[in-house]
Formats: C-alpha cells, sequence, structure tokens
C-alpha cells in the first residue's frame, strides 16, 4: 500500500479547521456547489454558522477556507502551536532488492 496524498490532503484539511474550531468543538462541514462555484461552510452542533466561503474551483475555495481557518486562530493560540514540538523524523534505510 502506498502513501496517498487525497488522504494526506484531507487530513491535513480536518487538522486545520480543528485549530478554527478549537479542539473540544464538535463540528461539520456543508459543501454545495453550482458549476464551477462552490460554497463550504463549517456549522457548530446547534446549526450556527461558523464560517462560510465562497469560490469558483478548488484552487480558489481551498485559497479561501485556509485563509478564514487562519483568520479564526487567536495569538494566544499561535503561541501555544509554536511551543508544540514537532516529531523528528525516524531514520530511513534503503535496502537494495
Amino acid at each position: 500500500m502506498g502513501f496517498e496524498l487525497e488522504s494526506l490532503y484531507h487530513a491535513m484539511t480536518f487538522a486545520l479547521v480543528e485549530l478554527a474550531a478549537g479542539n473540544d468543538q464538535e463540528y461539520r462541514v456543508d459543501v454545495g456547489t453550482r458549476g464551477e462555484a462552490a460554497r463550504i461552510r463549517v456549522l457548530e452542533p446547534t446549526d450556527d454558522v461558523m464560517m462560510t466561503v465562497y469560490g469558483k474551483g478548488y484552487c480558489e475555495v481551498g485559497e479561501q477556507f485556509v485563509l478564514s481557518c487562519l483568520k479564526r486562530i487567536t495569538v494566544q493560540r499561535l503561541k501555544e502551536l509554536h511551543k508544540t514540538p514537532l516529531r523528528k523524523a525516524a531514520t530511513l534505510t534503503l535496502v537494495k532488492g
């Protein structure tokens, strides 16, 4: 089984939403499309809209979604994240075969 980039992108997207929403808060994502245009809404459990972005095509919607998430992250939260250590990479050994 190889490494799947689509799964990585999926995990990165939801990690970003969790940072924007807060780790303890539940949410759901609603996507609506019409032609090339798309609307993404992140909803709280009460169905209140946490954030909404619009765009045409994947690139524009993705850019707007990232910006919206980043704008919701507080400076205090960014300071906490900055102190979080990253995992060190494991040593890879190439096997001739």
